[in-house]
């Protein structure tokens, strides 16, 4: 699914809407996420799933094209928890 098929999605279901309001309405939404998201919250989405920022730690790798031994450093990243719902479909 792309951010056009939501866009379309919502168009159709809400028939009063044009579809570059739609696509406003979309961006909306994913630019809260964001916002929320970097400010280190997280974002549940009832009956979908919960959005959060972990902070992974540094970590042993090897380089494989020479075999290199190195520390691959710690970021944050975003991990998503899909509800029981979601998960039984």
């Amino acid at each position: 699914m792309t951010k056009n098929d939501l866009t379309d999605a919502v168009y159709r279901v809400h028939g009063g809407m044009s579809r570059v309001e739609a696509l406003r309405l979309v961006d909306l939404i994913f630019q809260t996420i964001r916002r929320k998201l970097l400010r280190g919250e997280k974002v549940l989405l009832t009956g979908f799933g919960c959005f959060r920022v972990v902070q992974r730690r540094d970590r042993r790798g090897v380089n494989p094209r020479t075999g290199e031994r190195l520390v691959i450093r710690g970021r944050r990243v975003v991990v998503f928890k899909p509800s029981g719902r979601l998960r039984s479909v």
